[in-house]
């Protein structure tokens, strides 16, 4: 019984992604899960010392509605608006996964891993599809 060997010999060899290249992509998800916990809990201490009798209940209108867009979230945070503040939490913490796909298919492109590099580029589609075109039709 022959084996079968895995790696053909015509084609020309492939880099190996550098161990550099999984410590950055493992480095970035780590800040921006720091990141947005950091500005979550500060959100959420500056509201209660701000408003300590303050309760939210379910059939309330959203209170971070108004910082839902680029200029309203510049204006709530110059203005130290802890919701704002919350708004930008929750923003780094949906944006820190995307940009983990965004540099595997960096990575995963550049060294010819066309496989992997082809299901990061599909997840990504799927999710700014889901955040661009979907969130917006169930707002």
């Amino acid at each position: 019984m022959t084996e079968i060997d895995p790696v053909d010999a015509s084609a020309p060899p492939r880099d190996r992604i550098p161990d550099a290249a999984y410590a950055r992509m493992a480095l970035l998800l780590r800040v921006g899960l720091a990141a947005s916990l950091i500005a979550i809990v500060a959100a959420i201490a500056a509201y209660l010392t701000l408003h300590p009798q303050s309760v939210w209940t379910a059939s309330e209108a959203n209170p971070a509605g108004e910082y839902l867009s680029l200029d309203g979230l510049a204006r709530g945070l110059a203005s130290g608006s802890p919701v704002a503040f919350l708004t930008l939490g929750i923003l780094i913490l949906v944006a820190t996964p995307i940009l983990r796909v965004v540099t595997g298919l960096y990575y995963f492109g550049r060294h010819g891993e066309r496989s992997i590099a082809t299901i990061a580029a599909v997840v990504l589609a799927l999710l700014l599809l889901g955040i661009l075109v979907l969130g917006p039709l169930i707002r």
